[in-house]
């Protein structure tokens, strides 16, 4: 506070002047007071403790111009040191000289007080009756003090807090009017007053504010004006308008992106710490919209501004130069891939803003990083071998709790790994670098995950043991397990993927995987699933459990898959949909078989699904490998027990489906298969096999066998004939009148060369206690296999199921002779 000089007045005089009823000495009271008052505080706080400012407001509500502008200058000077007794007192009158006095000197000071009391006491000022409508009436004066003073006024009390920030935005005209005082021509205080208020109103009003300005009229052109004329502070809070009207409604986006305003924002970002909210209002308007992201872009100055500021050497103006040039990527990755390409500081401040401390900058140098290798992994490629630990950087983002943060390292790492064997082995020996791929298999974002289980299955493509490694350390196997059952079909493929190779490299990791509560099931779900890539991951890692590389079962593990309810119906429909996933998943039913325990085949017959999906495998398979492994996974049930799982075999068609393969060509994938079924029922396999040979038949010798072996047991003349028939006929049609003739002619001889014996229990005529045997009367010397025979009604009936298919199939056939035959039927 000022001192008061030599020849300062007498306060209490004065006073008693100020309330004389003498006009001419009140007037000269207020004359000397605003001397007091403007300088010295000491003075001015004496009046006001003095009681003089009643006599002041007398004096300002008085029809004199000098002495109501005096007044209004002393109450200025008293608001300095005692605000709150100017405000009670002397608010009203301060509104009144404001609204009546127009373009002159009493609005002036009347605006000027109110602008101490706004920084003193902005509640005040706020809360006094008509006065914020007042200040803002008086923006529109001719007189450019006023103006000055009501703009500093009303940005005090914008200053405050944002609740009286929205308050001032909300009085009527007063944007417009802050608005059209800063593209005036008028004296250049003014406008910088009225820009300091605009810009206070948003910089502390927040989003709804700038919605506010932005919407006014003429506010594009002030706000534009703010930006190139304007202070760095200035510049800044304009810039802020545009980011977060545009962040709030994608009207005001459209609003910003002229060419003007975007060029604006351009040239400012080149003014000091200005540039970070340029660059943020040039990102924020490019999120609105690809194609405004495009006309960002297009802007002339925009590009250069945006490539200044990320590699300039403000963190936060780098970041959001990333965040704008990301939005600019998802409308166009290969506009800004040209660019980086074409600026090799680019990767270097990329990597910078990487190691920085700063989230927001790790998060879009992240983004823009993995974007760049979705478009051309070359742009990035040198990222490891830059100055400081950028791969300490991407290991520091892997583990965090945030996920993009994390998801956004492990793409890079995905990347860098992606390029060849040697820059897998120089990324995944870095320090730190597989320790925190290890740990980010356990982050609660499945995303970061999937891309973890990424790095380590890219890697193992150069080499396996990054797999084994992965899997044998410790305490991984139980994430591992639980990433099989991600809702992230991806993250359950890699997990699956990274199983199959560990397992088939390391039989005590098989073991231990298949030991893990929960993967079997977990397995089982995703086979359950339908075909698809975790299908057929899943059905590999089984395969590679439960067998090694040389085909050889693992017992203990193919006992925990035969156990596990549900995972045999699920391999079995996987076999039965076919696909990739069919493959593997008859391989692992072909080695539960292939232990050779009878427990075990039990088990797998049993399972809902099973010989039926093996059976149809062999019927329909194109693939030789997969056909044969089928047949063997039947040969082997059919064998443990011929009278019971064997008929359960035969009885799902796989006598029939064999010879559909050997129709394929398959015949000697087959031939065991046959070879064991006829263990079970000779003749239905005969009968199947001699009445739908279809052509090339290439499995003579199985032929041979089964028509050589009881019940039928033909001659050497017939059997020759209907294999060399089968063989040689191609035609369907050639093939059926071969056989035709051949039964009639083979009939006889058939009968004449066979033992006499009843076809069910084999009892011969000669035998004791052997009973008159009667043929069979549906087929009886109608079929190639001459009669079939019977001791009994018992034994014929026993035997039906076996001989039905033969017998009505001979019928059939004769039948069609007889119609086909001179004289016979049309």
């Amino acid at each position: 506070m000022s001192r008061p000089g030599p020849s300062a007045p007498s306060i209490p005089l004065l006073i008693e002047q100020l309330r004389s009823a003498d006009a001419s000495t009140a007037a000269d009271a207020v004359a000397h007071a605003a001397r007091a008052a403007d300088a010295s505080d000491r003075d001015a706080l004496r009046l006001a403790q003095g009681g003089a400012v009643p006599a002041l407001v007398r004096a300002l509500q008085g029809p004199d111009e000098e002495i109501a502008k005096r007044a209004g200058a002393v109450l200025g000077g008293v608001a300095r040191v005692a605000p709150d007794l100017v405000a009670e007192a002397a608010g009203s009158a301060l509104v009144a000289a404001l609204n009546s006095w127009g373009d002159t000197a009493v609005a002036v000071n009347a605006a000027a007080a109110f602008g101490e009391l706004a920084k003193r006491n902005p509640l005040s000022v706020a809360a006094e009756p008509g006065a914020l409508q007042a200040l803002a009436s008086a923006l529109r004066s001719t007189n450019d003090s006023t103006v000055c003073n009501a703009a500093a006024a009303l940005g005090s009390c914008a200053r405050t807090s944002p609740i009286l920030a929205r308050l001032v935005a909300d009085v009527p005209g007063a944007l417009a009017a802050l608005c059209a005082a800063i593209a005036s021509d008028r004296d250049p205080r003014a406008v910088d007053s009225a820009m300091h208020a605009l810009t206070d109103i948003a910089g502390i009003g927040g989003r709804d504010a700038a919605v506010r300005i932005v919407s006014t009229p003429g506010a594009l052109g002030a706000l534009t004006r703010t930006l190139l004329s304007g202070s760095q502070a200035q510049s800044s809070a304009a810039a802020a308008v545009f980011a977060q009207a545009s962040e709030a409604k994608l009207e005001h986006a459209h609003a910003a992106a002229t060419p003007t305003v975007l060029a604006a924002l351009a040239s400012a970002a080149g003014r000091g710490f200005a540039a970070i909210n340029c660059i943020n209002a040039l990102g924020s308007i490019a999120k609105a919209s690809p194609q405004l992201a495009l006309r960002v872009a297009d802007a002339p100055g925009v590009e250069a501004a945006l490539l200044a500021a990320l590699t300039g050497s403000d963190v936060r103006a780098g970041a959001n130069a990333a965040r704008a040039l990301n939005h600019i990527a998802d409308a166009d990755l290969a506009r800004v891939a040209r660019l980086v390409s074409a600026t090799p500081a680019v990767l270097p401040a990329l990597s910078s803003l990487l190691q920085s401390k700063d989230t927001i900058a790790v998060q879009t140098s992240l983004r823009m990083l993995t974007q760049l290798t979705q478009h051309d992994l070359t742009l990035v490629a040198g990222l490891p071998g830059l100055p400081g630990a950028p791969l300490q950087a991407l290991v520091v983002a892997l583990r965090s709790a945030d996920g993009n943060l994390a998801v956004g390292a492990g793409a890079v790492l995905c990347a860098l790994v992606g390029q060849c064997a040697e820059e897998a082995q120089r990324v995944l020996s870095a320090p730190g670098v597989m320790q925190a791929v290890i740990a980010a298999i356990g982050h609660p974002d499945q995303r970061v995950v999937a891309n973890a289980l990424a790095i380590v299955r890219i890697a193992a493509q150069f080499d396996s043991g990054y797999a084994v490694r992965l899997a044998r350390a410790p305490g991984v196997l139980q994430p591992l397990v639980r990433a099989l059952g991600s809702p992230n079909a991806i993250a359950v493929d890699h997990a699956a993927h990274i199983l199959t190779v560990a397992c088939r490299a390391d039989g005590d990791l098989a073991r231990r995987v298949a030991a893990v509560p929960g993967a079997l099931p977990a397995l089982a779900v995703q086979l359950s699933r339908g075909e698809g890539d975790a299908a057929v991951a899943a059905a590999a890692a089984l395969l590679w459990m439960a067998a090694d590389k040389n085909g050889d079962a693992r017992p203990e593990v193919v006992r925990r898959i035969a156990a596990e309810g549900g995972l045999l119906p699920a391999l079995a429909a996987a076999v039965q949909r076919g696909g990739s996933a069919a493959r593997d998943s008859i391989g692992v039913l072909t080695a539960v078989v292939s232990v050779g325990e009878e427990q075990l085949v039990r088990l797998l017959s049993a399972a809902e699904g099973v010989i039926p999906a093996l059976v149809g495998a062999v019927r329909t398979s194109t693939v030789v490998a997969t056909a044969l492994n089928a047949a063997n996974a039947l040969g082997e049930i059919a064998a443990t027990s011929p009278q019971d799982l064997g008929r359960r075999v035969l009885d799902a068609g796989a006598a029939e489906a064999a010879v559909e393969a050997i129709a394929r060509g398959s015949g000697q994938a087959v031939t065991g298969l046959l070879q064991v079924l006829l263990a079970v029922d000779a003749a239905k396999v005969a009968a199947a096999l001699a009445t739908a040979l279809p052509p090339p038949f290439t499995a003579a010798t199985a032929a041979r066998a089964v028509l050589a072996s009881a019940p039928l047991s033909l001659g050497a003349v017939a059997i020759e004939a209907l294999a060399h028939a089968a063989e040689a006929a191609a035609p369907l049609s050639a093939r059926a009148e071969a056989l035709e003739a051949l039964a009639l002619a083979a009939a006889a001889e058939a009968d004449a060369t066979r033992p006499r014996a009843c076809a069910a229990c084999g009892l011969q005529r000669e035998s004791a206690g052997a009973g008159r045997l009667r043929p069979c009367a549906g087929c009886s010397g109608k079929g190639p296999a001459g009669r079939v025979l019977y001791c009994s009604r018992d034994c014929q009936r026993a035997h039906w199921p076996a001989h039905k298919a033969y017998c009505k199939r001979a019928a059939a056939a004769a039948a069609t002779a007889e119609r086909s035959a001179p004289g016979g039927a049309a």
